[in-house]
Parts: C-alpha cells; structure tokens; sequence
C-alpha cells in the first residue's frame, strides 16, 4: 500500500498557481525593464538635442520653433514613458504579492502532504512492529508447545 495524499489534486493546482503567479511577475518585469530602457533612450536623445543646439551659434527663427516642437514631443514622450513605467511598477509590486501569497499557500498544502506522508510512515511502522510482535509471540507459544 503506498501513501496517497488525498489533496494532492489541490496540491498540484496550488504549484500551478504559483508558477502561472511567477510567469505573470516575469513578463511585468520584462516590460518594465523595456519601459525603462526607453525611457533611457529618450531622455538621453533630449539631452544629446539639447547639447547640439547650444554648440550652434546662431539660430533662425523657424529653427527655433522646429526645436520647441521638438523638444515638447520629447517631453510629452517621456511623461507618457514615465507613466508607463509607473503603471507597470505598481502591476509588477500587485504581482509579487500575488506571488507572496500563492507561495504561502502551496508552502502550507506541501507541509501538510509532509505531515500527512510522516503519520503515514509511523503507522506502517507500527503495524510491522504489531506484526512481527504478534509473530513473535506464536512462535514462543508453538516452541513451548
């Protein structure tokens, strides 16, 4: 007779959970490590627009309202990566809470199938004991006999 966790089905469902929690946090964390990559980018396409312009010495007046544009894309760009960046910090911290939660919970199931498999093993020692303590004592009998 071998050991049967009778909630190994919820065991299992409860490691599947965790990992599809774990999955979800990855694919966050990779978006955001993008974000921030270009977020990066844009700042320093800014910073690199901003230095060329100071190095040239005379600006004409349609020069000067092509740069404004420019640089109020550039900002608008980078509020909307900034907010992006945001949003997927605050889903990459619910994520790992998720994450948190879902490994408690199969840290439970799992300690309790340990448990349950522990009880499981001193009963079957108890009863190869009670056994072989039974056998032993007809052998007695039968050698007195």
């Amino acid at each position: 007779m071998s050991f049967q966790f009778r909630f190994e089905k919820i065991l299992n469902m409860k490691e599947k959970e965790k990992e599809s929690a774990l999955n979800e946090m990855n694919m966050v964390r990779k978006k955001k490590e993008i974000a921030e990559g270009e977020l990066l980018e844009l700042v320093e396409r800014k910073e690199s627009y901003l230095q060329d312009f100071e190095q040239k010495a005379s600006l004409r007046v349609t020069e000067m309202l092509e740069r404004e544009q420019y640089l109020y894309f550039l900002d608008k760009q980078i509020e909307r990566v900034k907010r992006k960046v945001a949003d997927l910090t605050r889903d990459f911290n619910l994520k790992n809470q998720l994450l948190l939660s879902k490994n408690q919970e199969e840290k439970v199931w799992s300690t309790w199938r340990e448990k349950s498999f522990d009880e499981y093993s001193e009963k079957i020692k108890r009863d190869e004991q009670n056994m072989l303590d039974e056998m032993a004592v007809i052998r007695y009998f039968h050698n007195r006999v």
